[in-house]
């Protein structure tokens, strides 16, 4: 059985236990990753709050996947493009927070976020060069600062 066929039974069976009845698509993504798209209506509880369920769906399917078949593979769990549309709203909030590190010449702390969504915000950040980021914190308590780009003079 290929990884792909572990994750549509796993997927299935953890679907049909609590009685959901959508359509999902698996694909082999870049850099040995699957990802996984669930997409129907009325779905808001398999994201969860903050998208812990969605994470914890996620995590679930990569274990099984890793104990079916010895290795570790990456798996990603999307529900109706939540990541997408949680990507834009971050990527809205880290643009006011740059204009505010521009105008104010300080450093700005944005709230905790969980790892990818941390990602996002660096790779945005990354794109403008008068400001940097960096993450600090532990855990739960993980965030970013972003800060203005410290000018060398001769």
């Amino acid at each position: 059985m290929d990884k792909k066929d572990i994750l549509k039974k796993s997927l299935k069976d953890i679907l049909d236990f609590i009685g959901v009845k959508n359509d999902f698509s698996i694909d082999h993504g870049e850099e040995n990753v699957m990802k996984v798209v669930i997409y129907g209506e009325n779905l808001n509880y398999l994201i969860g709050f903050r998208g812990q369920s969605l994470d914890a769906l996620q995590t679930l399917l990569g274990q099984i996947l890793h104990n079916k078949t010895g290795e570790w593979t990456p798996v990603i769990v999307d529900i109706n493009d939540y990541k997408d549309k949680r990507t834009d709203k971050l990527h809205d909030m880290a643009k006011v927070f740059i204009d505010k590190v521009r105008f104010f010449q300080s450093d700005y702390e944005l709230p905790p976020m969980k790892s990818w969504e941390r990602k996002k915000i660096h790779e945005l950040v990354s794109e403008y060069d008068d400001v940097v980021s960096e993450s600090t914190g532990e855990g739960l308590n993980r965030r970013i600062v972003i800060k203005p780009k410290s000018r060398k003079t001769n």
